[in-house]
């Protein structure tokens, strides 16, 4: 009998340590999930749209319509204007506005020059304390094409609050792109438009 209690012994002791060690396995399982988890969270909260529109590479991924040239002109004006942005980050950001404009745009808004007005620009917008809230694009049944459909006129609106007023405006602006040598869509120019 008592080699029969040893038995019985040996095998509760064996089921005891297997489920601890499996208890422990499935702890350090749980233990490096979650740092992973808080780690990929914290990579995520780096990711801001400043950074996904500075890491965009315009030259292998540029926009294929005159819609989505605009939509990324405004998601990269809304971010200059709104976001705090390092002195790095507004440079980049112009840089890729200028990558959207015609040869002849650029050749007439010197880098250096655009760079400081649109700094002289967002300082003053920000003492007014104004922000833009959205911004729509004409649909593409609206926009209007020249007869050999190279040249394209769009309408875009973005809502400004006033924080110190309380108020919104809309500000509405029509643009004008041309297919350049390479069949991508440049924006030649712009000007306030009525809604």
């Amino acid at each position: 009998m008592a080699a029969a209690d040893k038995k019985k012994n040996s095998i509760v002791g064996t089921i005891i340590f297997v489920v601890f060690a499996a208890a422990l396995i499935v702890g350090i399982y749980l233990s490096i999930t979650r740092n992973r988890d808080k780690t990929s969270a914290e990579s995520d909260a780096k990711t801001t749209e400043a950074n996904l529109l500075i890491s965009k590479d315009l030259s292998k991924d540029y926009p294929a319509t005159v819609r989505e040239v605009l939509r990324l002109y405004c998601r990269i004006t809304k971010c200059l204007y709104n976001d705090d942005l390092s002195d790095g980050q507004l440079v980049s950001l112009v840089d890729q506005l200028r990558a959207l404009y015609s040869d002849e745009l650029l050749e007439n808004n010197e880098r250096n020059d655009m760079i400081a007005y649109v700094r002289g620009d967002i300082s003053s917008y920000k003492s007014a304390t104004r922000s833009i809230q959205s911004y729509s694009i004409d649909e593409a049944g609206q926009i209007s094409y020249s007869e050999d459909r190279r040249q394209a006129v769009i309408n875009m609106y973005f809502t400004i609050k006033n924080e110190k007023e309380k108020s919104f405006v809309r500000a509405a602006e029509e643009f004008i792109l041309e297919l350049d040598e390479g069949e991508k869509w440049k924006i030649v120019g712009w000007r306030l438009a009525e809604e």
